[in-house]
Parts: C-alpha cells; sequence; structure tokens
C-alpha cells in the first residue's frame, strides 16, 4: 500500500498564506509546513526530501522560500534539497539540536531562538519546558483571528494509511497510534521532565487557543479543536 502524499501544498487558512504538504518518508507520511513571512517570502518548517518539482515550484512562483526550520534534530532530511532550490535561503534549528544535526547534516543551521525574534507579529516559535531533545512549537495567528498550531512529533492525527503495516505495532509500542492523540511515552526521544513539558505545552495553547492543529504525522485536526486539544493534553 502506498503513503499518501501531496504533489502541492494545501491551503490552511482563508488567506492561503499557510499550507500544508503531506509527504513520505519511507516507511510513513510526514507534513511540512509553510508559513508566509510577510513580504519576505515562506518559511518552511520540516522541508520534506524527495518532494516533486511543483511543490517547490509553488512557492518559488509566489515569493520564493527565505527560511527552513528543523522543528528538531530528526526532520533536516530536506534541509539540502531545498538549499540547493532555494540558495538564499536560511537553515535554523533549535539549539539543543545542533550537535546532532552537525554531524548528519552538511548544511549549517543558525538557532532557532534567535530566528524567533526576527518573525513577523502573529507568528510565535514556543520552545516548551522539560525536554532533552528539543522538538520546537510553531504558532501562526492570521489576519482573520485563525490560530494555527504547528505541534510536532509528539502529537500525531494518523490513520492505516499513514504508516506501513509493520510499523503500526511498533509505533504503538513507542507511545503513538492511530487518531489524534499525544504520545503517550515522550521520554523516550524528547522530554526528561513530563509535568514540565506538558504543563507548559497546555500553558502555551490555553494562552492561544487553537483553531486548527497541524501534528508533524497525520492529518490536520480541523473540527472542534480546541475542545479536543484540550482533551488530548489532559
Amino acid at each position: 500500500m502506498a503513503i499518501p502524499t501531496d504533489s502541492v501544498w494545501r491551503p490552511l487558512t482563508g488567506e492561503g498564506d499557510v499550507r500544508v504538504l503531506k509527504y513520505s518518508w519511507g516507511p510513513a507520511s510526514a507534513n511540512a509546513l509553510a508559513v508566509r513571512l510577510g513580504g519576505k517570502g515562506w518559511l518552511v518548517v520540516s522541508p520534506p526530501r524527495g518532494a516533486p518539482a511543483t511543490v517547490h515550484d509553488q512557492l518559488a512562483d509566489d515569493g520564493g522560500v527565505v527560511a527552513l526550520l528543523a522543528p528538531n534534530a530528526y526532520h533536516y532530511l530536506g534541509q539540502s534539497e531545498w538549499r540547493r532550490r532555494f540558495p538564499a535561503a536560511t537553515s535554523w534549528a533549535p539549539q539543543g539540536a545542533l550537535r546532532r544535526l552537525a554531524t548528519r547534516s552538511q548544511q549549517a543551521f543558525g538557532k532557532a531562538e534567535e530566528l524567533a525574534h526576527e518573525l513577523p507579529p502573529g507568528l510565535a516559535l514556543v520552545f516548551p519546558d522539560g525536554q532533552k531533545s528539543p522538538d520546537t512549537l510553531l504558532r501562526v495567528t492570521t489576519a482573520s483571528a485563525e490560530v494555527v498550531w504547528w505541534l510536532g512529533d509528539l502529537f500525531s492525527n494518523t490513520t492505516r494509511a499513514d504508516q506501513a503495516w509493520w510499523l503500526r505495532p511498533l509505533a504503538r509500542l513507542g507511545g503513538s497510534g492511530p487518531g489524534y492523540r499525544r504520545n503517550s511515552r515522550p521520554e523516550l526521544v524528547y522530554v526528561s521532565q513530563r509535568a514540565s513539558w506538558l504543563a507548559s505545552v497546555s500553558s502555551a495553547l490555553a494562552a492561544h487557543p487553537p483553531t486548527l492543529v497541524v501534528p508533524a504525522h497525520g492529518d490536520p485536526v480541523t473540527d472542534d479543536v480546541a475542545v479536543r486539544t484540550t482533551r488530548v493534553l489532559a
């Protein structure tokens, strides 16, 4: 069974300034997020490797890509490909991920904590407490008051089609599974202090309740989002 993928970006907001792309990294799907940075171009979160030319061209024809964010130390595989297509773009990752990335990627990364100070109003990077390997969250508030959250690797909304059959039992052992959910074993990779991490994420979401959630894996959450997210966090 083929993993479902997109050949073009799908707009998530009325203005079309936030877009999602589902791609395959091999045995499963993952998401990339594109956010327009005012008149500067696009920020791409988790840029995919091996994307069809239409994926690059759609953004190239609409302002170009100026920044590429690896939200953690693992979603970096498309960086080189996207830098070749957009040589003026800069690459960013959270500071705690830079040591691992230095041994696995040929790209130079700036600190995402510094990028956070350069972002336009309405766009924020969130670095939760209690992590041993950082996984960055991102919040976009649009002109029409839509609040889009990128919730990263520890949240998912997958179906059976999003994973090869042999990966599904491994995902469950790793604390993941089908449907909209929070990983039940976050300490395996990202988290050192669960209570601190969960309180930090919950506080950030309570301050800006989501109208749409994009996890790193699975489908965007578009219905009854704030209530369902509160339930997932509980």
